[in-house]
């Protein structure tokens, strides 16, 4: 092969590189990063209710002594803080949590009409509750400055780039990090 036709060629696979590979970095790799964090809410972050004594006190004997069994409410409020820590806007955000948490009660939802711009964060405040039926000596270990349900919870967000490529990042109650693997379609089932 003649080396004018090899340098043609060379030149024509470069030039189709050089226009193709930043549309596929955008379209595929370009990527917003959104980041979880939980603060305390403000003014009255936690607090307990007595709801009734036990059915499992002994007869006959007071329920108000240390070693009486009653059922309380404990009630925790925070904010989660959603930002996206990037150039790139997120579209079409969709907040999950796992389909057997029955603690988290969230105040609002993520609109996922709006997106959330380069920089941008979003507050969304939520309570954590939970009954507990316990003696009135071992109250206050139930009712510690964070949750210890919160070792085994995670919240997952779902959301696209302006190409509508889908991104993932899940956030770790225990460990206040967030992660940003990809999710599989039987996980999302799970999730969502």
């Amino acid at each position: 092969m003649d080396t004018k036709i090899l340098l043609a060629i060379v030149a024509l696979i470069l030039g189709l590189l050089y226009f193709a590979l930043p549309k596929i970095y955008n379209y595929y790799l370009k990527r917003p990063k959104l980041v979880v964090d939980i603060e305390p809410n403000k003014g009255i972050t936690s607090s307990q209710k007595f709801i009734r004594h036990s059915s499992k006190n002994p007869v006959g004997v007071p329920v108000n002594t240390p070693e009486g069994i009653s059922i309380y409410e404990f009630e925790w409020k925070f904010d989660l803080t959603i930002r996206n820590n990037s150039e790139v806007n997120a579209f079409n955000i969709k907040m999950c949590q796992r389909k057997n948490s029955d603690y988290l009660n969230f105040k609002k939802n993520i609109n996922p009409n709006k997106a959330l711009k380069a920089h941008e964060e979003e507050t969304i405040p939520f309570i954590f509750s939970k009954v507990v039926e316990t003696k009135h000596k071992d109250r206050e270990s139930h009712f510690t400055k964070r949750p210890s349900e919160f070792k085994d919870l995670m919240l997952l967000l779902e959301y696209e780039n302006e190409y509508g490529q889908k991104f993932y990042s899940r956030y770790y109650f225990n460990t206040d990090k967030t992660d940003y693997k990809k999710t599989s379609e039987t996980e999302l089932k799970y999730w969502c």
